[in-house]
């Protein structure tokens, strides 16, 4: 590891370590490290936010620095990943005798938390912005709605909501429709790729539901960008310049372990989570099973990652390490599209 490279990043980008405290669980596997989050002493926060974790895995780190990973791929890291969240679910004793899983269509399912806990009981709701969504989840008034539930009224006091948080609008729509309908949880749990920004919103909503909100991040909480839906580790907003010409610096809360591995791996600037539903091979939408749009995944990928490059090219930290990683993971997309 390039230590000049590392100090560089961390003097100029915004990113937390300091408010991450690595647990000792014995039951993670020895490549997994389980952070707690203090949200009111990080400098990105400033205000309890609830009890947050971060849940770094080998997995997580793969599928949030190579978009090439995508299909029957992709599933095999998010099972993995996803074995390693029930253990520590498991441990920290938050799985009772009436905890659901939520599934947000289509995107939910790629967690694959359904299949590592197949008994808990499983409810899908659809939600739909009107618009197209990719890279563009903007907090604005657009409608969200509940197109489609299979929510029946039942009890549950714990709810489990694999998906991907830029906003949280979606979830926080999901949420007050099965509020209305009778819900009464007393813990929600939400596991994915996640931004500050939706946990804030989704620790406003639980308040009013009279519920404990419970974050477990893949690797790290992001900032979020311009765009409201890009989520990177650290880099500049390549949404923001585009549409300024200026440069817009973002990080994350991430421990110490996981920024030192992921940094060496990481193209800076890049979108973790991609568009997560059309990474999938298959999406349930509520009345069939429709392929995933992987083959357009893949070409927005390599678009966004061009025009970042563009932008990393012209900064006093870009170096021969980043130029081979970017190189590498567009030879990679171009690979894996031929396959589409």
């Amino acid at each position: 590891m390039d230590q000049s490279y590392l100090k560089k990043i961390r003097e100029l980008f915004p990113l937390d370590t300091g408010s991450t405290a690595l647990q000792k669980l014995s039951n993670l596997s020895h490549s997994t490290r389980l952070y707690s989050v203090d949200t009111s002493s990080s400098s990105l926060i400033g205000e309890d936010l609830g009890d947050c974790y971060l849940i770094d895995t080998p997995e997580g780190q793969q599928i949030a620095s190579q978009p090439h990973l995508v299909g029957p791929e992709l599933d095999v890291l998010s099972l993995q990943a996803a074995h390693e969240f029930k253990a520590a679910l498991k441990e920290l004793d938050l799985i009772t005798d009436s905890t659901g899983i939520l599934h947000i269509l289509r995107g939910s399912a790629g967690y694959m938390l359904h299949e590592v806990l197949p008994s808990l009981h499983l409810v899908r709701i659809r939600t739909e912005y009107r618009d197209d969504g990719y890279r563009d989840h903007s907090d604005d008034s657009r409608r969200i709605e509940v197109t489609y539930s299979d929510y029946d009224g039942g009890e549950l006091d714990t709810l489990i909501i694999p998906d991907t948080y830029a906003t949280g609008r979606s979830v926080e729509a999901a949420l007050k429709y099965m509020a209305e309908r009778g819900l009464k949880p007393r813990t929600i749990i939400i596991y994915g790729f996640i931004a500050i920004s939706s946990i804030r919103r989704l620790n406003a909503l639980c308040k009013t539901l009279g519920a404990r909100l419970i974050t477990f991040a893949i690797c790290d909480i992001t900032q979020l960008a311009a765009n409201n839906y890009d989520m990177t580790l650290f880099g500049i907003d390549e949404h923001y310049h585009t549409a300024t010409g200026e440069l817009r610096l973002l990080g994350s809360i991430v421990g110490e372990e996981t920024l030192y591995e992921m940094a060496m791996n990481f193209i800076p600037g890049l979108d973790q989570p991609g568009d997560w539903s059309e990474r999938q091979a298959k999406l349930f939408d509520g009345y069939r099973k429709e392929p995933g749009d992987i083959r357009g995944h893949l070409s927005k990928s390599i678009a966004f990652i061009k025009s970042l490059d563009k932008v990393n090219r012209k900064q006093d930290w870009y170096n021969e390490a980043i130029m081979q990683l970017t190189k590498t993971e567009l030879e990679n997309l171009h690979l894996t599209i031929s396959n589409y």
